[in-house]
């Protein structure tokens, strides 16, 4: 190996690179679905629904102890206005059932958790805090119990700190800083409010399990869903017919909960990646290692004469290769730590904080390992058989590793440089759909004018405000920054198109034509009367809201023109009735709501009437989608104020040219109440550039990745020629000694070259556009983003004349090396 620095170093940077981008891959894989909740006990035993159900619900399901050893139920996500030292900070929290804790089996760091009897006793002002804020806020305080913190606007005590690095029941997607029982008041936690706990139509709990010893996840699926159609019965659910499953459980005591079924979805893409970026490098070092091996043909010769037996050398260039591979490993592991922990660090453009750990723990650790003892045996082993095997009369004579041998075209070397052009074709086409599909996001139409668009979002009710004073004090607020020199338009909503989190999903009935109606499912916006304008959205039919729209009662609701295709058919809409059902929130990574997995109409519906048609925009994560999504807009009630959402409500201002608006807005809340926090400030064009940060990241990566299988196809390929010409230098010499000029040597070389890289292009091709097409089969993601991109000319075409020319090239440099043999030197033997 020292002897062959040139080889080692590229050998050794080959496997790296595989190892570790596979190591990085199944890290990435391990961070989201692998990790257990810290410090969750015997997380395996943990069942968890999938979609969130009404507390009601949970009470019902919670009877069947046959099934449960316990249960637990959580609000989540719930934001909560926490003061200290004058100053009101947003912390997010869950309102949790007593059960919670002891069913995961989680014990406090400090002082206790709420006991059984709180629920029934209710009112309660306790609060548990984490060990992280207890650290981060609390100043490590060994006599934080019994102290008192102010939740929005209440005092509540302390009466425990969770344990280390334990966020909650789904700490990546709802991690948690603060925890109160579901019995506190509404002025505590505004999600409690309005009869929460009793009603069936408040599906905001979700709710996890802890299975009874023999009782399978399917069983306890089964008997739940029965339950399920019973309640539809009892509570009269308009959607109580309708066929399907109403309970799906999800394993427990994960990150972040997939069922087993989807795992090989979610696995899929990622392993696809990793594994080919291994197989093309192993390849292109199996190439190397048969190349390096005929160099070394008269050295085996002579171990062999001498008396070394054939396992003893082959052990020996096992030993070779495995230490390559060893050393490969170590770097690989260090570089997929490195990239892994800067992946880990990067945020997410969420008010609400997403924690993801990406870095390598033991069992990546043991994965890696593993992959580098394969890797290790199957780049070497095949070369150690094969250069162990030689003639030995032959062998032994000076020059005899040229040796005349008949000319095999489709030898092992061959096939291995075959299946690397072939790869990295397809490789490097899959990750083109990918990057044209990533593209052409990035280029869409938002539907609205960002430019000079101002948001910042305040929450009266979670700074202390009652709800008679949060209705009083917004209106006021909002004239005040409309009378501003720096405004030239503004309004509420509760959420905003192109925010990566927080808009409500919900499900809808349309009266279609003929009298039927149909069930779809949409994003809803509550705004204000003068939204749309402010946003630039232009009314394409009848009109927008008015001041008679917000009071409380108004059945006013405006359409996208998505919506109003999708349920009309090109009807005019205006006028026709909906009725307004269930309502989940879409957060990032996973969508929340009975609405999202089988579409029906839950408790009471609202009716509404159509009475404008707005232009489509695109909204939040829904921007890689084909086609905007369907969007109801609905006026922003007085009583509105009073049950802010996950943000608050937001104010949208568009300034002047040059204008500093969310300065000005924030001297002119404070002037009018000091207490009041406002938070969330952003300009629209930075949150559209943060929205599609995570697709440009993507850009880069699927770009690197595809750039990287082609060059290890084309350094494998230049190895295999320069391989070649080693092995017919004699031949090359008698070709030329008999007259053959440098132009048929060339090409007798490149012929080879050609017809390796025309024969990987067809098959790469359609080991491609078969690949992207089984992958869009089952990953939407994937479906979405190469939609546009598997009939792109440039693509289908120009990626394989990219690949052909490199590997020509790759082809072309060592084939100039065999118009300079002599062939007096190359007949020479003796």
């Amino acid at each position: 190996m020292a002897t062959s620095p040139g080889f080692t170093a590229v050998a050794l940077l080959s496997l790296t690179l595989g190892i570790g981008v596979a190591t990085s891959a199944y890290s990435e894989l391990n961070g989201f679905i692998g990790r257990d909740v810290p410090g969750a006990f015997k997380p395996g035993e943990l069942v968890s629904m999938e979609a969130p159900i009404a507390y009601p619900d949970y009470r019902r399901y919670r009877e069947r102890t046959d099934l449960f050893a316990g249960t637990l139920a959580y609000a989540a996500p719930v934001p909560l206005g926490v003061t200290s030292g004058g100053q009101t900070e947003r912390v997010w929290g869950h309102l949790i059932t007593p059960s919670y804790f002891s069913t995961l089996g989680v014990h406090p760091a400090l002082g206790s958790f709420f006991s059984q009897e709180e629920e029934q006793t209710g009112r309660s002002p306790n609060v548990v805090v984490s060990y992280r804020y207890w650290q981060n806020h609390l100043g490590s305080d060994p006599k934080a119990i019994g102290k008192a913190l102010r939740v929005n606007g209440q005092t509540c005590t302390i009466i425990g700190v969770g344990p280390r690095e334990f966020q909650g029941a789904s700490p990546m997607v709802y991690g948690a800083d603060l925890w109160l029982p579901v019995s506190v008041e509404g002025r505590v936690a505004p999600e409690l409010a309005d009869q929460t706990l009793e009603r069936h139509d408040r599906a905001i709990f979700h709710m996890e399990g802890r299975l009874r010893a023999g009782v399978s996840s399917a069983r306890a699926e089964a008997a739940l869903d029965a339950v399920a159609r019973q309640l539809e019965q009892e509570n009269g659910d308009p959607g109580r017919d309708q066929k399907g499953r109403r309970v799906r459980l999800l394993p427990g005591g994960k990150l972040l909960p997939i069922r087993q079924q989807d795992l090989p979805v979610v696995t899929g893409f990622m392993t696809l990646l990793g594994g080919m970026i291994l197989v093309i490098a192993c390849s292109n070092v199996v190439n190397m290692t048969l190349a390096r091996a005929a160099d070394r043909r008269k050295e085996i010769a002579i171990r062999l004469a001498l008396g070394a037996g054939r396992g003893r050398l082959i052990r020996q260039l096992l030993t070779e290769s495995m230490l390559v591979a060893a050393g490969a490993g170590v770097l690989g592991f260090l570089m997929a730590t490195w990239l892994m922990s800067f992946g880990s660090r990067e945020k997410l453009p969420t008010p609400m904080p997403m924690t993801f750990n990406f870095a390598p723990d033991a069992r990546v650790l043991w994965f890696t390992i593993a992959l580098t003892v394969f890797t290790g045996l199957l780049f070497g082993l095949v070369p150690a058989l094969q250069s162990t095997r030689p003639d030995l009369t032959p062998a032994l004579k000076e020059d005899g590793h040229v040796q005349l041998r008949r000319h095999r075209r489709w030898n092992l070397r061959n096939l291995l440089v075959l299946s690397e052009v072939a790869g990295s074709l397809a490789l490097l086409m899959i990750m083109g759909f990918m990057v044209i599909g990533h593209r052409s996001m990035v280029g869409l139409d938002v539907g609205f004018d960002p430019a000079r668009l101002a948001l910042i979002s305040v929450d009266p009710i979670r700074d202390g405000y009652s709800g008679e004073r949060a209705a009083d004090f917004m209106p006021k607020l909002l004239d005040r920054v409309k009378s501003m020199p720096s405004v030239t338009a503004a309004s509420y909503a509760d959420t905003v198109p192109m925010t990566m989190m927080g808009q409500p999903r919900v499900t809808f009935a349309a009266d279609v034509p003929g009298g039927t109606k149909s069930v779809y499912v949409g994003t809803k916006h509550s705004v204000g009367r003068d939204f749309l304008n402010t946003m630039g959205i232009p009314i394409l039919r009848g009109r927008g809201f008015r001041k008679e729209d917000e009071a409380n009662g108004s059945m006013a609701v405006i359409v996208s023109e998505k919506l109003a295709q999708l349920c009309w058919k090109g009807e005019d809409p205006l006028g026709r009735r909906m009725e307004l059902g269930a309502e989940g929130i879409a957060t990032f990574a996973v969508t929340a709501g009975v609405a999202d997995r089988s579409p029906h109409l839950t408790g009471k519906p609202q009716i509404l009437e159509v009475v404008g048609v707005a232009k489509n925009v695109r909204d939040g994560l829904v921007l890689v989608a084909a086609d905007a999504p369907p969007v109801l807009y609905l006026p922003l009630h007085p009583a509105d104020y009073a049950r802010p959402g996950l943000l608050g409500v937001t104010l949208i201002m568009r300034g002047t040219p040059g204008a500093d608006v969310l300065s000005a807005v924030r001297r002119e809340i404070a002037a009018m109440d000091a207490s009041l926090t406002p938070f969330n400030a952003r300009l629209m064009p930075d949150e559209i550039a943060d929205l599609l940060f995570p697709i440009q990241v993507a850009l880069y990566t699927y770009g690197c990745i595809g750039i990287f299988g082609l060059i290890l196809a084309s350094a494998g390929l230049a190895g295999v020629t320069a391989y070649s010409v080693t092995q017919r230098r004699k031949e090359i010499g008698i070709r030329v000694a008999l007259g053959a000029r440098n132009a048929d040597v060339m090409g007798l070389v490149m012929k080879e070259g050609a017809a390796l890289i025309l024969a990987g292009v067809v098959i790469g091709m359609a080991g491609a556009l078969a690949g992207i097409r089984v992958l869009a089969a089952v990953l939407a993601q994937i479906s979405r983003t190469s939609g546009t991109s598997t009939s792109d000319p440039m693509l289908l075409v120009g990626t394989p004349l990219i690949l052909a020319a490199l590997a020509l090239l790759a082809c072309y440099l060592p084939a100039r090396q065999s118009m300079r043999i002599d062939p007096i030197v190359a007949l020479r033997d003796e």
